[in-house]
């Protein structure tokens, strides 16, 4: 008997087309620019401070960080709809006057954010 995994036939798998984030900080400023662009100033200004961090220290998890961090933010605003949510939902759980009511709205967040983390692609 082998050991490997049961794989699903090729043909019973759909294809479904992958749009992946940018990983890279030139591809990433552009799709910022698309969904954002208010936003730019504050993707460019860190963009060179975590560049010129890891040009001194030689580590490159600042920028792994820095593109992991905005591809997040791409893929959170690149969907209308789920941009217009999370915002509900924050503004809820900010006003929110109980706990439960709190807690359904960061469980919620935390949903989405955990979505768009998925999607994300790491650097």
């Amino acid at each position: 008997m082998s050991r490997e995994p049961l794989r699903p036939e090729p043909s019973a798998v759909p294809e479904v087309p992958v749009v992946e984030p940018p990983a890279d900080g030139k591809a990433l400023r552009a799709a910022v620019r698309r969904v954002s662009p208010e936003a730019l100033s504050t993707f460019d200004i860190q963009h060179r401070y975590v560049r010129d961090l890891c040009s001194r220290t030689g580590d490159p998890i600042p920028v792994r960080m820095f593109l992991r961090r905005w591809g997040v933010f791409v893929e959170l605003r690149d969907c209308p709809r789920r941009a217009a949510r999370l915002a509900r939902l924050e503004l809820a759980a900010a006003e929110a006057t109980d706990t439960e009511t709190a807690r359904a709205a960061a469980q919620e967040i935390a949903h989405i954010l955990d979505g768009a983390s998925r999607r994300s692609p790491a650097p």
